[in-house]
């Protein structure tokens, strides 16, 4: 696996990305550009894509805003994190990481988001989107959503919002334990090895963790919603939906399968957050079945266009 780290820069944000295997890539076809979730980084597909792929196929990561190894601006405030917002800024990072290829986006969770937001403004970067564990609104469940509420109060809430962080960004055994309420299987999850190879690779960017700036992205994610513009989505999409999230709740789930366009939804049966540790066999065939197809439907309309 040849990996090269960069940054791309937009308003502010230096956000961190991953280019894997570009000797191997085709310029004809749409790059693959990873998204992760929140309290993750680009580090995070190191261990949760497939192995195969992962060391044999050209693919990019790119990071959330102010996520380590990505950067804040100072002057960041909560009141600026919208959907328009998160258009701009991974919008203008999918034009400078790919110089005008196209891009196939895989998301997960807030990267999921992203993807789909992507796709409603009509990124002429995007020529499809895979959302794994996705949502269309930030009132979750679960742990994260503890997370997303106590920001959401608002600017008192503050300090204890950085000490939940503090607790987990100096106890391993936090973060284990937090990672594990994503899963359906808890103890499951705890015993695949892939789990300790995550946790291994986001250990220096958890370290690094800014919880001013992640205050303010917290604050705003609270308050997204995009589910009454999801109609508006014209690329294709594949959705990956766990029927035990305990943090996406099923309703939103089946509202996006409902609303977006023609989308295929992939259903994990008893499989919370995170397919990639609690179903890696199904999630790695159902990665390469929703790639290949959005690989084929962008060739056969891109004569035409």
């Amino acid at each position: 696996m040849d990996v090269r780290n960069g940054f791309v820069d937009i308003e502010g944000h230096r956000l961190a990305c991953l280019a894997v295997n570009e000797h191997l890539a085709q310029p004809d076809e749409p790059a693959v550009v990873f998204i992760h979730g929140v309290l993750a980084s680009v580090n995070f597909w190191r261990a949760a894509l497939p192995a195969d792929y992962r060391d044999n196929r050209p693919w990019y990561a790119l990071s959330l805003p102010a996520h380590p190894p990505s950067t804040a601006p100072a002057d960041f405030q909560p009141e600026q994190v919208d959907d328009d917002w998160f258009y701009r800024i991974m919008n203008g990072a999918l034009e400078q990481l790919l110089q005008g290829r196209k891009a196939i986006v895989v998301g997960h969770s807030t990267g999921g988001f992203a993807a789909l937001n992507l796709a409603l403004h009509h990124s002429p970067h995007v020529a499809g989107i895979v959302s794994i564990a996705g949502f269309h609104s930030g009132q979750w469940g679960g742990v994260e959503g503890a997370l997303v509420k106590l920001a959401g109060l608002g600017h008192w809430a503050r300090p204890l919002f950085a000490a939940n962080l503090a607790i987990a960004r100096h106890s391993r055994f936090v973060q284990k334990t937090f990672a594990s309420l994503l899963a359906n299987d808890r103890k499951a999850f705890l015993r695949h090895p892939l789990s300790k190879a995550m946790l291994d690779n986001l250990q220096a960017d958890t370290q690094a963790q800014d919880a001013r700036a992640l205050f303010c992205l917290f604050n705003g994610i609270s308050k997204l919603e995009i589910g009454h513009r999801l109609e508006a989505i014209r690329v294709p999409c594949h959705l990956f939906i766990g029927t035990h999230d305990p943090v996406v709740p099923t309703s939103q789930s089946a509202l996006l399968a409902a609303r977006v366009p023609h989308a295929r939804t992939e259903v994990f049966w008893n499989v919370g957050h995170m397919p990639f540790m609690e179903s890696p066999e199904r999630f790695a065939t159902a990665l390469e079945r929703a790639i290949t197809d959005i690989h084929q439907r962008y060739h056969r309309v891109a004569p035409a266009a």
